[in-house]
């Protein structure tokens, strides 16, 4: 009988968590439900739509992994969340642990890859750039590599005993279990993590860095030069976004150079027949040498002189487009990173202060707690928030969601016509 009431506190005071965690749950549902449907639409257009982007690989992996997360993780963490005190399912436990930490840190390492990809578009063009090919097989072992670091969350998670506070009662939550809670294991773990993690925002943050101040050297560049000339003069510091953009000048530049060897040979086999002509017998043989020798300085004049690409206007227009394509493209991607970071910042930090100060968690009252495990779940916005920062910063993805939205009403209106 002791038995059955002690269960039926567990559930009383279970309930009554679970009714204070509501609006966790609501942000959590919320969170997963426009993250399902922004990621579907992120994953539909730019993979049917924007097939020459060159980040579209980056994006793809991205809104599939943030997809994952709204559709897998947030359901099992809602179940968590409505079971603080009374969790019983350590398989389930397990999956949910492991694939939170499989999501975010698989997402940050995405970001890193893109800030790489971007540094070499802007600050290193003429270098090696990270094809499509190239970034599907980054983001194939990003994922595997990330597998192998988050292994011990599933060995180490399952049920771990709480105590109630103020009830005299235990209870049962998903967290690390029992047998871990003396080990130096997680700690070394969480360390681990952390270090990783710091380092690799400490690398997002220099190239993003670098890539600001190549820009801002562009625009200066720009406002110098200004509108004084529709004459393109290839440089090895000039910012070319695309590889094939390139390659095209390169060609565009040999092609000059061989038509100015051929004017160089030309100029030269027509000052030897004016010399031809103008000499006779009376002519010394010196001074035949001496119009000889004047005839290969001309020529070596000609060929040293400085020429300039010429480019048509619709070229330029081209190479115009392509960077401002790229700086778009690289300050989306910032915003990205940022609210990537933002969203996961209040996360390390308790978890920091849960490490640091003895009993943080136990001696907070119930409304607390709930502070305390809303924030401690910040980093899932960063799954449904790019839609939205794409809708806003992305002009093409805004002008193909109303292109679509324009086909869906007009497919809806057809099939309305069709009933009647």
């Amino acid at each position: 009988m002791e038995f059955d009431n002690t269960t039926l506190r567990l559930e009383d005071l279970n309930h009554a968590q679970a009714l204070r965690n509501i609006p966790i749950v609501v942000y959590l549902g919320l969170v997963g439900i426009t993250g399902c449907i922004g990621n579907s639409l992120v994953f539909y257009i730019y993979a049917s739509i924007y097939t020459k982007l060159n980040s579209r690989t980056f994006l793809l992996f991205l809104a599939a992994i943030d997809w994952s997360t709204c559709v897998i993780d947030i359901p099992l963490e809602i179940v968590i969340v409505l079971n603080e005190y009374n969790f019983q399912d350590t398989l389930l436990c397990k999956f949910s642990r492991t694939g939170n930490a499989l999501t975010t840190l698989y997402a940050g390492g995405v970001l890193l890859a893109i800030a790489v990809d971007r540094y070499l578009k802007i600050c290193r063009p003429v270098g090696f750039q990270i094809s499509n090919r190239t970034a599907k097989f980054l983001c194939i072992a990003l994922f595997f590599v990330t597998l192998l670091l988050i292994w011990p969350e599933f060995v180490m998670n399952g049920l771990k005993t709480v105590v109630i506070k103020g009830e005299g009662l235990n209870g049962t939550d998903c967290s690390v279990k029992d047998d871990y809670q003396n080990s130096a294991y997680p700690t070394v773990f969480k360390f681990i993590i952390f270090i990783l993690f710091t380092a690799s925002l400490s690398i997002m943050i220099v190239m993003y860095c670098l890539i600001g101040r190549k820009v801002r050297f562009f625009a200066y560049k720009k406002e110098r030069r200004g509108s004084l000339s529709k004459t393109y003069t290839l440089d090895s510091t000039e910012n070319l976004d695309d590889a094939s953009n390139l390659k095209g000048l390169q060609r565009t530049e040999n092609y000059n150079a061989a038509a100015m060897n051929e004017y160089v040979h030309v100029s030269m086999s027509y000052t030897k027949d004016n010399v031809d002509t103008t000499y006779n017998s009376n002519d010394s043989i010196d001074d035949l040498k001496s119009m000889d020798s004047q005839t290969s300085e001309i020529a070596t004049i000609e060929r040293k002189k400085p020429f300039k690409i010429q480019l048509s206007t619709t070229q330029l227009d081209q190479i115009k487009r392509r960077r401002t394509l790229a700086r778009n493209t690289t300050y989306l991607m910032f915003i990205v990173t940022s609210s990537f970071i933002i969203a996961g910042l209040p996360y390390l930090i308790l978890i920091i202060l849960s490490n640091i100060i003895d009993n943080f968690v136990l001696n907070m009252n119930p409304s607390g707690r709930v502070v305390y495990s809303f924030f401690l779940r910040s980093y899932f916005l960063g799954a449904a928030v790019n839609p939205i920062i794409y809708s806003i910063f992305d002009r093409r993805f805004r002008h193909a969601c109303r292109g679509l939205a324009r086909k869906l009403k007009l497919k809806v209106c057809r099939t309305d016509k069709l009933d009647i």
